[in-house]
């Protein structure tokens, strides 16, 4: 059910309020947060908002719930991004098609920015992609994938992807198992500039290994 603006506003200033108190009290990831209760005294909301902002942060993987211990901290990156999909995270499935659009929009400008160097780069690239994935190092599409647009030069680009991959529930596809054909596949289209099988990759890398 999609909510109403005011809600939205009331999430995303929870959300506001709990990244203040985890930098006023110098927690680090790994550290447990406080309840929902305590935080709702705290941050002076209703329960149910802290529940909301709880399970948004979760499944941008910023925090994590353990039975019986409680939640602790992840990485709670340095940008704006969480309040910003924090409006899409409780939106319909249109909001989540947006989200993933934006995702493969993002990975496309990647791949291009990963093109613009000469062929002996690429070729060294996926050679040591390769290799990692020989030794066991790289494993499934994901993996893959964090290889290849962490080594675009662009960190904030990466670290955009990083967001959208952990808010795109569709991405969990891309934790299939890696086929050694695949790396060959996206290096031959990246030497040859092949942009509809780049495309393929960005947007349906499962077809492309199911394919060989």
């Amino acid at each position: 059910m999609t909510k109403s603006p005011a809600q939205l506003k009331v999430y995303l200033s929870v959300v506001h309020k709990l990244k203040e108190m985890i930098q006023r009290d110098g927690l680090t990831a790994g550290d447990r947060l406080p309840s929902e209760r305590e935080l709702s005294e705290r941050l002076s909301v209703g329960r149910s908002s802290v529940r909301e902002a709880f399970r948004a942060l979760e499944l941008l993987g910023l925090i994590e719930t353990r039975h019986g211990e409680g939640t602790f901290l992840r990485d709670f990156r340095d940008h704006h991004l969480v309040e910003l999909l924090g409006m899409f995270i409780l939106q319909n499935g249109q909001a989540e098609k947006d989200v993933l659009e934006m995702k493969i929009w993002v990975e496309m400008g990647s791949m291009n920015r990963l093109l613009q160097n000469d062929a002996s780069t690429i070729n060294w690239l996926f050679d040591s992609i390769l290799t990692s994935y020989q030794n066991g190092e790289i494993t499934t599409i994901n993996h893959f994938k964090s290889s290849l647009f962490g080594s675009s030069g662009n960190r904030l680009a990466f670290k955009v992807w990083l967001v959208l991959y952990d808010f795109d529930r569709m991405s969990s596809k891309e934790s299939a198992a890696l086929d050694e054909d695949l790396i060959y596949t996206v290096k031959k289209a990246a030497l040859s500039k092949d942009m509809t099988t780049i495309r393929t990759f960005c947007a349906e890398p499962v077809s492309l290994q199911k394919a060989k």
